[in-house]
Protein backbone atom coordinates (compact mmCIF):
# COMPACT_ATOMS: atom_id res chain seq x y z
CA UNK A 1 0.00 0.00 0.00
CA UNK A 2 1.49 3.10 -0.93
CA UNK A 3 1.85 6.07 1.81
CA UNK A 4 2.02 9.69 0.42
CA UNK A 5 3.62 12.02 3.50
CA UNK A 6 2.29 15.57 2.65
CA UNK A 7 4.41 18.29 5.00
CA UNK A 8 2.37 21.51 5.31
CA UNK A 9 4.09 24.49 6.49
CA UNK A 10 2.61 27.98 6.97
CA UNK A 11 5.33 30.39 7.86
CA UNK A 12 4.51 32.74 10.27
CA UNK A 13 5.62 33.52 13.75
CA UNK A 14 8.95 33.00 13.63
CA UNK A 15 12.01 32.69 16.26
CA UNK A 16 13.21 36.47 15.33
CA UNK A 17 16.74 37.01 14.38
CA UNK A 18 18.73 40.69 13.57
CA UNK A 19 17.89 41.85 10.58
CA UNK A 20 14.81 40.21 10.41
CA UNK A 21 15.87 36.86 9.64
CA UNK A 22 13.84 34.08 11.75
CA UNK A 23 14.23 30.20 12.23
CA UNK A 24 11.11 28.08 11.07
CA UNK A 25 10.25 24.77 12.45
CA UNK A 26 10.11 22.83 9.54
CA UNK A 27 9.07 19.41 11.02
CA UNK A 28 12.18 17.82 9.01
CA UNK A 29 16.02 16.92 9.90
CA UNK A 30 16.59 16.60 5.63
CA UNK A 31 19.82 18.45 4.66
CA UNK A 32 18.40 21.10 2.57
CA UNK A 33 20.73 21.55 -0.31
CA UNK A 34 18.61 23.92 -2.87
CA UNK A 35 15.90 26.86 -3.12
CA UNK A 36 14.76 28.58 -6.59
CA UNK A 37 11.66 30.42 -7.05
CA UNK A 38 10.62 30.85 -11.03
CA UNK A 39 8.40 33.64 -10.07
CA UNK A 40 6.76 35.52 -7.40
CA UNK A 41 4.66 32.97 -6.56
CA UNK A 42 6.12 29.21 -7.47
CA UNK A 43 9.18 28.12 -5.30
CA UNK A 44 10.97 24.73 -4.63
CA UNK A 45 12.99 23.69 -1.89
CA UNK A 46 15.57 20.34 -2.46
CA UNK A 47 17.94 18.28 0.18
CA UNK A 48 18.39 14.79 0.90
CA UNK A 49 16.56 11.31 0.81
CA UNK A 50 14.64 12.78 -2.14
CA UNK A 51 12.96 16.05 0.03
CA UNK A 52 11.36 18.35 -2.31
CA UNK A 53 9.07 20.88 -0.86
CA UNK A 54 7.19 23.06 -3.41
CA UNK A 55 5.01 26.76 -3.10
CA UNK A 56 2.36 28.82 -4.80
CA UNK A 57 1.83 31.15 -2.62
CA UNK A 58 5.24 33.01 -2.63
CA UNK A 59 6.34 30.47 0.37
CA UNK A 60 3.52 31.24 2.73
CA UNK A 61 3.08 27.29 2.83
CA UNK A 62 5.30 24.71 1.42
CA UNK A 63 4.00 20.84 1.02
CA UNK A 64 6.47 18.19 0.42
CA UNK A 65 5.73 16.49 -3.17
CA UNK A 66 5.32 12.75 -3.42
CA UNK A 67 8.40 10.95 -2.88
CA UNK A 68 10.01 9.85 -6.36
CA UNK A 69 13.17 9.27 -5.70
CA UNK A 70 15.46 8.69 -1.88
CA UNK A 71 18.67 10.72 -4.01
CA UNK A 72 20.20 13.62 -2.88
CA UNK A 73 18.50 16.77 -4.86
CA UNK A 74 21.42 19.20 -5.07
CA UNK A 75 20.29 21.59 -7.10
CA UNK A 76 16.80 22.87 -8.27
CA UNK A 77 16.00 25.23 -11.38
CA UNK A 78 12.42 26.54 -12.86
CA UNK A 79 12.02 28.71 -16.00
CA UNK A 80 8.16 28.52 -15.14
CA UNK A 81 5.99 27.03 -12.90
CA UNK A 82 5.95 24.01 -14.82
CA UNK A 83 9.08 23.69 -16.72
CA UNK A 84 12.06 22.97 -14.59
CA UNK A 85 15.33 20.57 -13.96
CA UNK A 86 16.81 18.75 -10.62
CA UNK A 87 20.46 17.32 -10.23
CA UNK A 88 20.33 14.49 -8.18
CA UNK A 89 23.50 12.60 -6.64
CA UNK A 90 23.00 8.63 -5.85
CA UNK A 91 23.72 7.63 -2.46
CA UNK A 92 27.76 6.12 -2.23
CA UNK A 93 26.38 2.76 -1.19
CA UNK A 94 24.29 1.93 -3.57
CA UNK A 95 25.87 3.45 -6.59
CA UNK A 96 27.46 0.09 -8.35
CA UNK A 97 28.74 0.81 -11.63
CA UNK A 98 26.27 3.84 -12.19
CA UNK A 99 26.89 7.50 -12.82
CA UNK A 100 26.87 9.28 -8.91
CA UNK A 101 24.79 12.19 -10.79
CA UNK A 102 22.00 12.71 -13.04
CA UNK A 103 19.23 14.99 -14.35
CA UNK A 104 15.34 15.05 -13.71
CA UNK A 105 13.46 17.26 -16.18
CA UNK A 106 9.63 18.05 -15.65
CA UNK A 107 7.22 19.86 -18.18
CA UNK A 108 3.98 19.76 -16.01
CA UNK A 109 4.75 21.37 -12.75
CA UNK A 110 6.61 18.21 -11.19
CA UNK A 111 4.00 15.87 -11.62
CA UNK A 112 5.98 13.52 -14.01
CA UNK A 113 10.03 13.39 -14.30
CA UNK A 114 11.69 11.92 -16.90
CA UNK A 115 15.40 11.04 -16.13
CA UNK A 116 18.33 12.23 -18.39
CA UNK A 117 21.63 10.78 -17.83
CA UNK A 118 25.53 12.49 -18.47
CA UNK A 119 27.90 10.60 -20.99
CA UNK A 120 30.39 10.20 -18.38
CA UNK A 121 32.33 7.44 -18.48
CA UNK A 122 35.35 9.24 -15.81
CA UNK A 123 31.81 8.59 -13.60
CA UNK A 124 32.61 12.28 -11.64
CA UNK A 125 30.27 13.58 -9.60
CA UNK A 126 28.18 16.62 -10.63
CA UNK A 127 27.88 19.42 -8.55
CA UNK A 128 25.80 22.53 -9.86
CA UNK A 129 23.88 23.20 -12.72
CA UNK A 130 23.15 27.02 -13.51
CA UNK A 131 21.44 28.96 -16.87
CA UNK A 132 21.42 32.00 -18.61
CA UNK A 133 18.35 34.26 -19.54
CA UNK A 134 18.48 32.42 -22.75
CA UNK A 135 17.76 28.95 -21.22
CA UNK A 136 21.07 27.64 -21.88
CA UNK A 137 22.62 25.86 -19.28
CA UNK A 138 25.97 24.52 -18.18
CA UNK A 139 26.51 21.50 -15.43
CA UNK A 140 29.78 21.39 -13.15
CA UNK A 141 31.82 18.78 -11.21
CA UNK A 142 34.38 16.77 -10.11
CA UNK A 143 37.92 17.00 -12.31
CA UNK A 144 36.74 19.91 -14.37
CA UNK A 145 33.48 18.47 -15.19
CA UNK A 146 31.93 20.45 -17.93
CA UNK A 147 28.37 19.81 -19.55
CA UNK A 148 26.47 22.67 -21.67
CA UNK A 149 22.72 21.74 -22.72
CA UNK A 150 22.15 21.12 -26.27
CA UNK A 151 19.68 23.10 -28.61
CA UNK A 152 16.98 20.32 -28.35
CA UNK A 153 16.87 21.89 -24.30
CA UNK A 154 17.15 17.80 -23.15
CA UNK A 155 20.34 16.47 -24.26
CA UNK A 156 23.59 17.52 -22.18
CA UNK A 157 27.06 16.99 -24.20
CA UNK A 158 30.53 17.07 -22.40
CA UNK A 159 32.41 20.28 -23.40
CA UNK A 160 36.48 20.89 -22.92
CA UNK A 161 37.11 21.85 -19.21
CA UNK A 162 39.74 24.59 -18.59
CA UNK A 163 40.53 22.84 -15.33
CA UNK A 164 41.43 19.76 -13.51
CA UNK A 165 40.30 21.15 -10.68
CA UNK A 166 37.00 20.26 -8.81
CA UNK A 167 34.51 22.86 -9.63
CA UNK A 168 31.44 24.06 -7.62
CA UNK A 169 29.51 27.56 -8.48
CA UNK A 170 28.97 28.98 -11.65
CA UNK A 171 26.87 32.12 -12.96
CA UNK A 172 25.97 33.76 -15.39
CA UNK A 173 26.38 37.51 -16.14
CA UNK A 174 24.34 37.43 -19.75
CA UNK A 175 23.62 35.23 -21.99
CA UNK A 176 27.23 34.58 -23.14
CA UNK A 177 29.22 35.49 -20.61
CA UNK A 178 30.05 33.65 -17.10
CA UNK A 179 32.08 32.81 -14.73
CA UNK A 180 32.90 28.98 -13.14
CA UNK A 181 35.29 28.78 -9.23
CA UNK A 182 35.62 25.71 -7.25
CA UNK A 183 39.00 24.10 -5.81
CA UNK A 184 42.53 25.77 -5.31
CA UNK A 185 40.57 29.11 -5.87
CA UNK A 186 39.55 28.30 -9.36
CA UNK A 187 38.05 31.22 -11.36
CA UNK A 188 37.32 30.60 -15.22
CA UNK A 189 35.37 33.22 -17.10
CA UNK A 190 33.83 32.29 -20.50
CA UNK A 191 32.60 34.90 -23.47
CA UNK A 192 31.22 32.64 -25.82
CA UNK A 193 28.82 30.81 -23.82
CA UNK A 194 30.96 27.81 -22.44
CA UNK A 195 32.70 27.52 -25.89
CA UNK A 196 36.42 28.92 -24.58
CA UNK A 197 37.49 29.50 -21.43
CA UNK A 198 40.06 31.91 -19.69
CA UNK A 199 41.44 32.38 -16.21
CA UNK A 200 40.14 35.37 -14.48
CA UNK A 201 43.14 37.89 -12.75
CA UNK A 202 42.79 37.25 -9.21
CA UNK A 203 44.39 39.99 -6.32
CA UNK A 204 45.43 38.50 -3.14
CA UNK A 205 45.08 34.87 -4.69
CA UNK A 206 45.10 31.88 -2.75
CA UNK A 207 44.68 28.26 -2.57
CA UNK A 208 41.50 28.50 -0.78
CA UNK A 209 38.48 26.63 -2.56
CA UNK A 210 35.47 29.19 -4.13
CA UNK A 211 32.23 27.46 -3.33
CA UNK A 212 29.25 29.52 -5.31
CA UNK A 213 29.66 33.27 -7.14
CA UNK A 214 26.78 35.67 -8.24
CA UNK A 215 26.34 38.15 -10.88
CA UNK A 216 23.76 41.06 -9.89
CA UNK A 217 24.24 42.66 -13.03
CA UNK A 218 26.90 42.05 -16.24
CA UNK A 219 29.52 43.80 -14.53
CA UNK A 220 29.18 43.46 -11.21
CA UNK A 221 30.14 39.88 -9.50
CA UNK A 222 30.92 38.12 -5.90
CA UNK A 223 32.27 34.92 -5.31
CA UNK A 224 32.48 33.02 -1.78
CA UNK A 225 34.75 30.25 -0.37
CA UNK A 226 36.86 28.80 2.64
CA UNK A 227 37.91 30.28 5.54
CA UNK A 228 35.60 33.66 5.20
CA UNK A 229 37.34 34.31 1.37
CA UNK A 230 35.26 36.88 -0.88
CA UNK A 231 36.29 38.23 -4.12
CA UNK A 232 34.66 41.34 -6.30
CA UNK A 233 34.80 41.51 -10.14
CA UNK A 234 33.49 45.36 -11.54
CA UNK A 235 34.19 44.07 -15.22
CA UNK A 236 31.87 41.29 -15.70
CA UNK A 237 34.76 38.35 -13.86
CA UNK A 238 37.86 38.70 -16.03
CA UNK A 239 39.52 40.74 -12.78
CA UNK A 240 38.88 39.66 -8.99
CA UNK A 241 40.22 41.37 -5.48
CA UNK A 242 39.60 40.33 -2.39
CA UNK A 243 36.87 41.85 0.58
CA UNK A 244 37.74 41.62 3.93
CA UNK A 245 35.20 39.42 5.94
CA UNK A 246 36.56 39.43 9.44
CA UNK A 247 35.72 35.24 9.83
CA UNK A 248 37.17 32.24 9.70
CA UNK A 249 34.24 30.23 8.60
CA UNK A 250 33.72 28.68 5.41
CA UNK A 251 31.53 30.50 2.70
CA UNK A 252 28.95 28.67 1.19
CA UNK A 253 26.59 31.02 -0.83
CA UNK A 254 26.21 34.64 -2.05
CA UNK A 255 23.48 36.77 -3.32
CA UNK A 256 23.18 40.47 -4.00
CA UNK A 257 19.28 42.10 -4.50
CA UNK A 258 21.92 45.55 -6.41
CA UNK A 259 25.47 46.03 -6.66
CA UNK A 260 25.02 47.37 -2.87
CA UNK A 261 22.74 45.50 -1.02
CA UNK A 262 23.82 41.74 -0.72
CA UNK A 263 24.36 38.69 1.70
CA UNK A 264 26.84 35.77 2.29
CA UNK A 265 26.02 32.24 4.26
CA UNK A 266 27.93 29.77 5.45
CA UNK A 267 29.15 27.45 8.29
CA UNK A 268 28.38 27.36 11.75
CA UNK A 269 25.13 29.65 10.74
CA UNK A 270 27.17 32.29 9.54
CA UNK A 271 24.77 34.87 7.67
CA UNK A 272 27.24 38.28 6.46
CA UNK A 273 24.93 41.08 5.52
CA UNK A 274 26.59 44.21 2.97
CA UNK A 275 24.73 47.81 2.11
CA UNK A 276 28.33 48.68 0.18
CA UNK A 277 28.78 46.32 -2.37
CA UNK A 278 31.01 44.55 0.46
CA UNK A 279 33.43 47.32 1.15
CA UNK A 280 32.69 46.45 4.38
CA UNK A 281 30.96 42.76 5.75
CA UNK A 282 28.83 42.86 8.89
CA UNK A 283 27.70 39.88 11.00
CA UNK A 284 23.95 38.80 11.50
CA UNK A 285 23.21 36.97 14.61
CA UNK A 286 21.58 33.48 14.02
CA UNK A 287 19.99 30.93 16.45
CA UNK A 288 21.81 28.06 14.73
CA UNK A 289 24.83 26.48 14.08
CA UNK A 290 24.03 24.61 11.46
CA UNK A 291 25.68 24.76 7.86
CA UNK A 292 23.98 26.82 5.87
CA UNK A 293 24.30 25.86 2.39
CA UNK A 294 21.76 28.36 -0.44
CA UNK A 295 20.31 31.74 -0.16
CA UNK A 296 17.70 33.27 -2.37
CA UNK A 297 15.85 36.82 -2.50
CA UNK A 298 12.12 36.81 -4.53
CA UNK A 299 11.40 40.56 -4.61
CA UNK A 300 12.31 41.51 -0.75
CA UNK A 301 11.60 38.30 0.83
CA UNK A 302 14.80 36.16 1.60
CA UNK A 303 15.43 32.76 1.95
CA UNK A 304 18.19 30.30 3.42
CA UNK A 305 18.37 26.45 3.99
CA UNK A 306 20.57 24.00 5.15
CA UNK A 307 21.49 21.09 7.23
CA UNK A 308 19.02 19.67 9.96
CA UNK A 309 16.08 21.35 7.98
CA UNK A 310 16.81 24.98 8.58
CA UNK A 311 15.11 27.22 6.90
CA UNK A 312 15.47 30.70 7.52
CA UNK A 313 12.93 33.94 6.43
CA UNK A 314 14.03 37.26 5.65
CA UNK A 315 11.91 40.22 5.50
CA UNK A 316 12.61 44.08 5.72
CA UNK A 317 10.64 45.43 8.91
CA UNK A 318 8.18 47.75 6.92
CA UNK A 319 6.74 44.29 5.53
CA UNK A 320 6.77 42.07 9.21
CA UNK A 321 3.73 40.16 9.15
CA UNK A 322 1.87 38.89 12.31
CA UNK A 323 0.91 35.39 11.24
CA UNK A 324 0.57 32.64 13.24
CA UNK A 325 2.70 29.35 12.71
CA UNK A 326 0.69 26.56 11.71
CA UNK A 327 2.26 22.87 11.23
CA UNK A 328 0.20 19.86 9.85
CA UNK A 329 1.75 16.33 8.70
CA UNK A 330 -1.38 14.62 6.97
CA UNK A 331 -0.64 10.59 5.45
CA UNK A 332 -2.47 9.72 2.76
CA UNK A 333 -3.12 6.13 1.77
Amino acid sequence: MRHTIILLIVFGAFQVTNAGWRRLNTNTLAWLKTIHFSDAENGWIGGTHGTLLKTADGGRTWRQRARFTEDTIRQVHFFSKSTGWLLCERNVYTLGSKSPSYLLKTTDGGENWTQIDFENKQRQRITNIFFANSGFGLAVGETGALFGLEDDNYSWKKLLAPSRYLILGGSFSDNLRGTIVGGGGTIFFTEDAGASWNPAYVSGKTRSKLNSVYFADAKHGWAVGSKGKIYQTVNGGRFWRAQRSNISENLNDVFFSNTANGWAIGDNGVILKTTSGGNVWKPVRFNSRHKLEKIVFNGKKGWIVGFGGTIAYYEPENMSSAIRPKFNTRYKK
